[in-house]
């Protein structure tokens, strides 16, 4: 129930979204058993990290990268959504250097007067460790802030070849006393 609530969630955010960076929705529906599908524009390509690396790419030519990641998320935060989940390997890029964004699946939208509307069930975390924002670990408001931070980990990423904190822990309370002392 909660899979196929993601799912149609996600069905919908993507239809609200048009650009060239970001991969695109090209139909939805339910099969004839009645399981919902999408179909996604075919995305080849590597994730921000490998490409950039494979291709020894400049400073210049990561910082080009991330600024045109950080005008397709302006996109979706535009249409008020989050997309909780940037990382290299939901921000790939094609051969000859485009860049798209992808996996709307765990986004949030945000109401009208800046509130969340509740999308996941309280208390379930959902997000990938090392580039989730303290706010989303320690149970706090997610905002379009929580993207920025994940963006800012990607770029430090790119820059230096390593991630700007230790976040490996078997649990969950390991993990939140680790970003506790992150932000202090």
């Amino acid at each position: 129930e909660e899979v196929l609530r993601r799912f149609l969630r996600e069905r919908q955010l993507l239809a609200r979204l048009e650009h060239p960076n970001i991969a695109r929705l090209l139909d939805g529906g339910r099969a004839p058993d009645g399981r919902p599908f999408i179909v996604m524009e075919l995305v080849e390509g590597e994730p921000i990290t490998q490409w950039c690396a494979a291709r020894e790419s400049t400073v210049e030519e990561r910082l080009r990268l991330v600024v045109t990641c950080c005008e397709a998320v302006e996109v979706a935060h535009r249409n008020l959504i989050v997309h909780r989940d940037l990382k290299p390997s939901n921000i790939l890029v094609s051969a000859d250097g485009q860049v798209k964004l992808l996996d709307f699946g765990i986004a949030k939208l945000l109401g009208e007067d800046g509130e969340e509307t509740l999308l996941t069930r309280a208390g379930v975390h959902v997000l990938t460790p090392a580039y989730a924002a303290p706010e989303q670990i320690l149970g706090g408001a997610v905002t379009t802030a929580t993207d920025v931070y994940a963006l800012g980990v990607v770029l430090y990423e790119l820059l230096t070849g390593t991630m700007p904190h230790d976040r490996r822990a078997t649990t969950a309370a390991e993990l939140s006393a680790k970003v506790s002392r992150e932000t202090v």
